[in-house]
């Protein structure tokens, strides 16, 4: 009798501080130009965010994010300096809190 295949160690869980992954496969931090004019996440960036965790035990690095007006740079990229755009960032992180 053969012994059994193991899997490859990309799809083995890791732990990461008081994470467990349940795998070795990390979203990588991407500029997705999704947000409004005045930089605000959408419903859109809340769905994409939560599309990509929907496997437990996935982690997501969200995207570079200006903290001032004059450290962006790119038109409908979601920054995070006004009430409204720390309040859309508030629900993507609520993604996690769901999963």
């Amino acid at each position: 009798m053969s012994s059994p295949i193991e899997p490859p160690v990309l799809f083995t869980p890791l732990q990461v501080g008081q994470l467990t992954l349940s795998h070795r496969i990390v979203l990588a931090p991407l500029t997705r130009c999704r947000a409004t004019k005045d930089h605000v996440h959408t419903k859109l960036g809340v769905e994409y965010y939560g599309q990509r965790s929907s496997i437990p035990g996935s982690l997501l690095t969200t995207e570079a994010t200006a903290v001032h007006p004059a450290a962006g740079g790119y038109p409908n990229a979601p920054y995070i300096y006004t009430d409204r755009q720390v309040q859309a960032w508030k629900e993507v992180g609520l993604v996690r809190a769901h999963k």
